[in-house]
């Protein structure tokens, strides 16, 4: 290093600006060479280093490069709502003229609600729904009945084994009685 000059600073330059970058706009990726650099030109070099640093509009936004007409602008999105609405609607007629012409052709239709006589035979060799509504319903109160009745009985079954106990219990008792008592 050359003791005249301060390390802080950059060393001279002794090349005119001028006669190292002239056509910097006129390089190619082809013609990306290191042989020849007379061709650029030093002012052009931080314009065209900032285009090419400067991020697009795609790539990067944050909330100090955002810009309002972007934002409040108008959107794509505006417009798909709109043609989703128009086709909805479109849609909605489509079914209201559909259910319509289904009503209008069941009008000239004559409906019979009578069964045919096949399901007329069906129906008359079927069992009969009110025999088997009473009927279900006599079984019901039997089946009441019984449910009660078979209550009171596991209740009288459960007395009766406690009272065997207990007779048991007391015959137990006077035997040891005796014993203890009679003669030795």
């Amino acid at each position: 290093m050359d003791p005249t000059e301060s390390p802080g600073k950059p060393p001279k330059s002794y090349v005119r600006r001028s006669a190292l970058f002239e056509n910097v706009a006129n390089v190619t990726a082809g013609d990306m060479s290191c042989s020849d650099v007379s061709d650029i030109e030093l002012q052009d070099v931080p314009a065209t280093l900032e285009a090419t640093l400067k991020p697009r509009a795609y790539e990067a936004s944050t909330l100090f490069n955002i810009d309002l007409d972007e934002i409040w602008g108008p959107s794509t999105q505006e417009d798909e709502v709109q043609q989703y609405k128009k086709r909805a609607q479109v849609e909605q007629q489509k079914f209201v003229d559909f259910v319509m012409q289904a009503y209008l052709d069941m009008d000239s239709q004559n409906v019979s609600y009578q069964p045919s006589k096949e399901q007329q035979r069906y129906l008359d060799q079927g069992p009969n729904l009110q025999n088997f509504v009473r009927g279900s319903l006599a079984f019901t109160n039997a089946a009441i009945r019984f449910q009660a009745e078979h209550e009171d009985m596991m209740e009288l079954q459960s007395n009766l084994e406690d009272q065997y106990q207990f007779m048991r219990n007391t015959m137990i008792n006077n035997a040891i009685h005796q014993n203890l008592a009679g003669p030795r």
